[in-house]
């Protein structure tokens, strides 16, 4: 219970983790509650109770898990975090400009040298230690950022879980659109037969199902991809280096040190 709690009170559980869950079961949860719900009281009882009992917290669990896997696959295709890569001086991402305004700012606020780009060229995997360890205390230093930085953030967890529920989701849609050809008519199975005149007039159950898992089918197969989450991820990337102008500056007298 207290885990529902705090599901609910935190934004980014509810709309990043919580969310792409939901959408998931959404084009089976519509007709369940529209067709089944007011004449089985019960189903409805069971239906609150399971969800009390930590269906939600399960949904989002199970979201969280497979959208970090399925970072992992991401990151190594990119070759790096969004992050990362914002500040490599070989990636053409960002502005040559502006990811050295990010370099000079992470110098004088978080105190860590950064590699110059004949150093990054000799050791890559250095530079990357360097980048992932200022991004990292960048982070630690921003989170009671509850502003545009926290959007940026929901915004990339909620899409990289949306892809990660894309099978599931898909599955689910055409489970809906089928079952909600069933309901309007248009699909008799006993005998099997079409009756494609029966769209004209669907009913409220079955328009709903129908329409949902249909716009639900086109966001998976067209929208949530790789790259829509890479974009979202240099996005967060971005507001987060943005972030470091207003930071108190830790390096005074002494020279910037290399990050460990």
């Amino acid at each position: 219970m207290l885990a529902l709690v705090e599901l609910a009170k935190d934004p980014y559980e509810r709309k990043a983790r919580l969310a792409p869950g939901l959408l998931a079961t959404l084009p089976l949860l519509v007709p369940l509650v529209c067709v089944y719900g007011a004449r089985h009281p019960i189903l409805t009882g069971l239906v609150a109770l399971l969800a009390g009992c930590g269906a939600t917290y399960t949904l989002a669990s199970v979201a969280r898990v497979r959208g970090k896997k399925l970072e992992d696959r991401l990151v190594q295709g990119w070759g790096g975090m969004p992050t990362t890569l914002a500040l490599r001086h070989r990636d053409q991402t960002l502005d040559s400009v502006s990811k050295r305004r990010y370099h000079d700012a992470i110098v004088s606020k978080l105190g860590i040298a950064m590699p110059t780009a004949e150093e990054e060229a000799e050791d890559p995997a250095k530079a990357d230690d360097t980048y992932v360890g200022a991004t990292k205390r960048l982070r630690e230093l921003t989170r009671s950022n509850k502003s545009l930085l926290l959007k940026e953030n929901i915004a990339y967890g909620f899409h990289r879980n949306m892809l990660a529920m894309k099978p599931i989701g898909i599955v689910t849609c055409l489970l809906g659109l089928f079952y909600g050809l069933v309901l309007a008519g248009v699909v008799e199975l006993d005998p099997l037969a079409v009756n494609l005149v029966n769209l004209a007039r669907p009913g409220l159950a079955a328009a709903m199902t129908l329409v949902i898992s249909v716009a639900l089918l086109a966001s998976w197969l067209f929208y949530f991809d790789a790259d829509a989450v890479k974009r979202i991820g240099f996005a967060y990337a971005e507001r987060l280096f943005e972030c470091l102008p207003s930071l108190p500056s830790v390096v005074k007298k002494k020279k910037a040190v290399a990050a460990p």
